[in-house]
């Protein structure tokens, strides 16, 4: 299906070869009738001749057409379509240099991760505060085993799912 543009175009196209053709046919009658053209008492003999002589301005004004206005035509389009490859080109080479950027961006951020990281790792006051955290786990995990206890009675006693015993 055609855009509106494009349907606006050619209905202007066919409006403009309608009116042409009406303008042609209202002078050739006007000939005629004026008598100022070969003019015969013969119908047949005058439709012929007049028949001639509309194809043949209708043909000439035709090539007029192509040689004027189709050479400004085509050159339109070619401009256009130089100006369409030079967005898409320019919009191709803003992507490149756009994901070059970011690529950038994200070494850089490695690059001062990775020497924030060398340089907490050297930091004593870290090394410190890691060893204060625990996480250096191997060493602080006990190597005895724990004290089994026996839990407080504070009341009540329990069965051993869990519930109160009754009576006591």
């Amino acid at each position: 299906m055609q855009s509106s543009p494009n349907k606006n175009s050619d209905e202007l196209r066919i409006l403009g070869l309608i009116s042409f053709v009406s303008i042609l046919v209202g002078c050739s009658i006007a000939v005629f009738d004026a008598r100022m053209w070969l003019y015969d008492d013969e119908t047949y003999t005058n439709a012929i001749t007049y028949t001639m002589g509309a194809f043949t301005l209708q043909g000439m004004a035709y090539f007029i057409y192509k040689m004027l206005a189709q050479d400004s035509m085509d050159q339109k389009a070619l401009l256009s379509n130089m100006q369409r490859s030079m967005s898409r080109q320019m919009q191709a080479q803003q992507m490149r240099f756009a994901q070059a950027q970011m690529e950038m961006e994200i070494k850089k951020q490695e690059v001062t991760f990775a020497k924030q990281m060398e340089d907490l790792e050297k930091d004593p006051e870290v090394q410190q505060y890691l060893g204060l955290m625990g996480l250096d786990a191997e060493q602080q995990t006990p190597q005895h085993k724990a004290e089994e206890k026996e839990s407080l009675h504070l009341g009540r006693k329990r069965n051993t799912d869990g519930t109160y015993a009754k009576g006591e």
